[in-house]
Formats: C-alpha cells, sequence, structure tokens
C-alpha cells in the first residue's frame, strides 16, 4: 500500500470491522467478507482491522492473518485496508506480521506494546528502533497506535513511512498530538463523533464510524455536515444517533464490545456472538439494543 494513497485514504469515515464468529466459537468470514460488499457498496472505501474491535485477544495469531486476508480478499482492490497489530506482540511478531500484511497489499497500523511502557530514553529509544526496523522490512504506509510523550511522537512522525496516527488517547493528549504532528501525519479519530469535532478544531483528518455498516445513511449526513463545514449541524447528528448508541453501550452490563458487536446482527451483518468467557447478549438484551435504534428512526418497531 503506497504511503501517499494510505495517507489520503485516512481522510475521511473509516469503517472499524468486527471478527464475527459462530455461536460455538468459530470464525465467520463469510459474514464479514459480506460485511465488507455492504460497505464498498455504500461508498465507504477505508477499512480497519484493530486489536480492540475486531477482538484479536479472542483468537491466535493465525486466526488473525485469517481475518485478514479474507478482508483484503472481500475489498479486491477496491477499498483501502488498514491493519493494526496486537497489544501483547513483541517485536519481530511484529515485524513478521507488518511483512505479511505487507505483501498482501495493504497498510499496518503498529500498536505500541504494553511491555515498552514509560517515558525517557530507557522505554522510548526501543519502541523508536522497533517502528524503525519495521519500517526498513515494509514498503507501505505504517500508522501509528498507543500513547506516546510529544517528543517521541515528534520523532516518529519524521520517519519518512510513518503517514498516520489513530487518536484514542484522551482530549488533552489528543490536542497535544494534533499540534505536534498534525501537519505532517493523517490524524484520525478512534472514538465517537463528539471527538472528531473537536479534533478537527486542530486539523483532524478522519474518524472510525460506527454507523457506517449499519445504517450508511448516518454516516454519510454527518461526513457531508462536515465538508459543509456546518459543525451544528454535525453535531445534531452526533445528538440524535450517537449519544444514545453509547450511553447504552457503555452503560450496559456485559460492557461495550458485546453491545456493538450485537448491533451487528440487528442490521443484519453478522453473528452478535464473541468467543467464551466474552460474553454476548441474550435476547432479552437485544430487544432492549433495537429499541434504541427503533428510537432514533432506523428501524421499525417489530410489530410494524
Amino acid at each position: 500500500m503506497d504511503p501517499e494513497r494510505l495517507q489520503a485514504a485516512l481522510a475521511q469515515p473509516i469503517i472499524s470491522l468486527p471478527t464475527y464468529f459462530h455461536r460455538d466459537g468459530r470464525q465467520d468470514l463469510l459474514s464479514l467478507s459480506r460485511t465488507v460488499d455492504f460497505s464498498i457498496d455504500n461508498d465507504f472505501s477505508t477499512f480497519l482491522l484493530t486489536a480492540g474491535d475486531s477482538n484479536y485477544e479472542l483468537q491466535s495469531e493465525t486466526e488473525i492473518r485469517a481475518v485478514v486476508q479474507a478482508v483484503v480478499d472481500a475489498a479486491a482492490g477496491r477499498a483501502t485496508v488498514l491493519v493494526g497489530t496486537a497489544l501483547h506482540w513483541w517485536r519481530d511478531q511484529i515485524i513478521d506480521f507488518a511483512r505479511f500484511v505487507d505483501d498482501l497489499g495493504a497498510g499496518v497500523m503498529v500498536l505500541r506494546p504494553s511491555a515498552s511502557g514509560g517515558n525517557g530514553p530507557h522505554f522510548e529509544d526501543p519502541v523508536f528502533a522497533m517502528y524503525e526496523a519495521v519500517a526498513a522490512q515494509v514498503n507501505c504506509g505504517i500508522v501509528l497506535n498507543g500513547q506516546f510523550s510529544m517528543g517521541l511522537l515528534d520523532r516518529l512522525a519524521d520517519i519518512p513511512q510513518v503517514i498516520g496516527l489513530k487518536e484514542d488517547a484522551g482530549d488533552a493528549w489528543c490536542h497535544d498530538a494534533l499540534y505536534t504532528v498534525g501537519d505532517r501525519i493523517s490524524v484520525f479519530n478512534g472514538g465517537q463523533k463528539w471527538r472528531f469535532l473537536y479534533g478537527l478544531l486542530w486539523g483532524m483528518k478522519g474518524y472510525m464510524s460506527s454507523f457506517g455498516p449499519l445504517a450508511p445513511q448516518v454516516a454519510h449526513q454527518f461526513w457531508h455536515a462536515v465538508q459543509q463545514k456546518d459543525l451544528f449541524a454535525a453535531a445534531r447528528i452526533v445528538d440524535t444517533y450517537d449519544n444514545p448508541f453509547f450511553q447504552h453501550s457503555i452503560s450496559h452490563p456485559k460492557g461495550f464490545h458485546p453491545v456493538r458487536q450485537a448491533s451487528f446482527e440487528i442490521f443484519g451483518r453478522g453473528p452478535r456472538w464473541l468467543r467464551a468467557p466474552q460474553a454476548s447478549l441474550d435476547d432479552t438484551e437485544m430487544a432492549a439494543l433495537r429499541d434504541v435504534f427503533v428510537h432514533m428512526g432506523l428501524l421499525k418497531t417489530e410489530s410494524a
């Protein structure tokens, strides 16, 4: 994936894909491919696989590679694919996976490993060296992910193949990151639309769309308002759709990710199930979630 092409692809709504599972725990790659087709048919052209949204923690690396292959095959050159690494991988594992992604024609998003936490040269120099090592092994663009000091982020943005940053480390950090590197690389938002509107003021380029693969009209209405610089209209869309959904999902007893996964089933994209011991929504909880979308006007009542 040419770095310049990847950078441009991040400046728009980005579809963050799940991994689907059958109730017995088997991967459902067919539903994943169909979600890619549905999204492309509805004019979305950038896909993202991440450790969180794509359920890496519930899968082996071999299974993650199968997910990547399925998405790239389904996209079939019609869209840009960006693939993240996992939180607990070590340097050589990350490099080997990045080569695999590059060979498939996708871009790679390298998550700062959990074992590398901390600031100062003893922590940061090995992290910088790891990103340099990845860059030396691949031809594709590289996207940063994780929380870095501004000094380290500034250094990383000077690596020629580093073209983007997935921001999900908090508002204050987001502001500082945009100020530090926003004029050099494409920073996109990994949270809710209101956080993208906040970042837009300092040059944020794109955002991860929750509604794109569910109700594409919501994402298109929001992006149109952003392009027209009608931020009040964009904010009204946030209040109508994002806020009710995230209020329900974040406060849910089973947590955000089971609710997000269940949303795909409600809209017919793929099954709700996650692998044990991760909880999945039961039928009563599914009905309550469906009511959230009914009240938004995105679905009809069951009797309608």
